[in-house]
């Protein structure tokens, strides 16, 4: 079996060519240069990026289309088109269209909750480790942070979490599925919390991955919005849309409560992206076929996961959470000599690695380098 592969076979991506990268020896100098990134071969500066949680396939092509054509428009203002994106939003989630807010991405939301927790002179409980932007917010604006350790099984502890509320809480934020720990809340679980805890404090709920997740045990809780005003649940087109540098997100919540959180709104959505995102929302194909190259990346890490011997989480994402057995750094910095990013190191599991998924054939030369390297 050949070692080298050609560009063409690359880019083609063939299983036959994903089976040569896996049996064949280690990657050399000659196969690096091969690889191809945005059109570039891959390099310490052009790495493959499994670092960030992106779409490695980015926006699709129809949407892209609808994008270009909108910005013959740039030069005018548009004061309807977020309404028709809330119309399509509505129906695809069975919720009130009065209970949709759009924004610039899920943090413009995720800051507007965390600035009226910190107005409001209270604490703001999160799981640790988690997505911190709710959380810096909150405390910019004074609130105290309130960190609650993921459980045993590295999964979000609701009992840890109900026993830290006091008085003083005013928020209480869970990103369901986690980041950088990719588990999940059980459904009825979750929800049974949101009713009771939501009584005590405002309850916001992170749903960036929704669309990836394929457990049985997982729902959205946009369900519970319109009837409770101290109920938030955040999206983003960032991940499986591939908005992450165009900028779309929503909040679910109450009218009452979208009046609150929209005082800190920026008003930054341009009329291409939301154009772009009602095209994209509608586009179930391209998007089943996102998540199951998705979860085709994932076996191939999970196989090399239990290859090597390594601990690791089960995905309901786009990025997998494993156990390095040695400094994540080290093991970051080793890959990236290689052409490939991972994601950062984070406390306090200091030896897991952070894993996006990339496209199979991507992820194919990421476990011949690993393995070599690590292995």
């Amino acid at each position: 079996m050949k070692n080298n592969i050609t560009r063409r076979e690359w880019l083609v991506g063939s299983s036959a060519i994903a089976g040569g990268l896996m049996l064949g020896g280690a990657a050399t100098a000659q196969e690096m240069a091969q690889m191809m990134n945005m059109g570039a071969p891959i390099s310490k500066d052009n790495p493959i990026r499994m670092t960030n949680n992106e779409n490695p396939y980015g926006i699709s092509p129809k949407v892209m289309k609808v994008i270009i054509d909108a910005y013959k428009l740039a030069h005018t203002y548009n004061f309807t088109t977020g309404r028709k994106l809330i119309k399509v939003i509505a129906d695809i989630e069975n919720i009130p269209e009065n209970t949709i807010a759009v924004g610039a991405g899920s943090t413009e939301y995720l800051t507007a909750a965390g600035a009226l927790c910190g107005i409001a002179g209270g604490d703001l409980i999160a799981a640790y480790p988690t997505y911190a932007s709710i959380t810096r917010s909150a405390q910019n604006f004074g609130a105290k942070l309130i960190s609650v350790p993921v459980g045993g099984d590295m999964s979000i502890d609701l009992d840890a979490m109900r026993k830290a509320v006091t008085n003083n809480t005013k928020c209480i934020y869970l990103c369901n599925p986690n980041n950088p720990i990719p588990s999940i809340i059980e459904k009825n679980a979750l929800e049974q919390f949101c009713l009771e805890m939501s009584k005590k404090a405002m309850i916001v709920i992170d749903e960036a991955y929704y669309e990836y997740a394929r457990d049985p045990n997982y729902s959205t809780m946009a369900h519970l919005v319109k009837d409770n005003p101290n109920i938030v649940v955040l999206r983003t087109a960032s991940k499986i849309h591939a908005f992450a540098n165009v900028r779309i997100g929503f909040a679910f919540a109450h009218p009452d409560t979208l009046k609150e959180l929209l005082k800190f709104r920026s008003n930054t959505t341009s009329y291409p992206a939301l154009m772009g995102a009602i095209t994209s929302y509608q586009d179930k194909e391209h998007q089943e076929f996102i998540i199951d190259k998705n979860y085709e990346s994932m076996d191939i890490l999970y196989k090399m996961f239990d290859d090597l011997g390594m601990r690791y989480i089960k995905s309901n994402t786009n990025f997998v959470y494993a156990d390095a057995g040695q400094d994540a750094q080290i093991v970051h910095d080793k890959l990236l000599e290689s052409g490939i990013l991972i994601g950062r190191k984070f406390e306090p599991f200091t030896n897991w690695i952070r894993i996006s998924t990339a496209k199979p054939e991507e992820t194919e030369y990421f476990v011949k380098v690993y393995k070599r390297d690590f292995g």
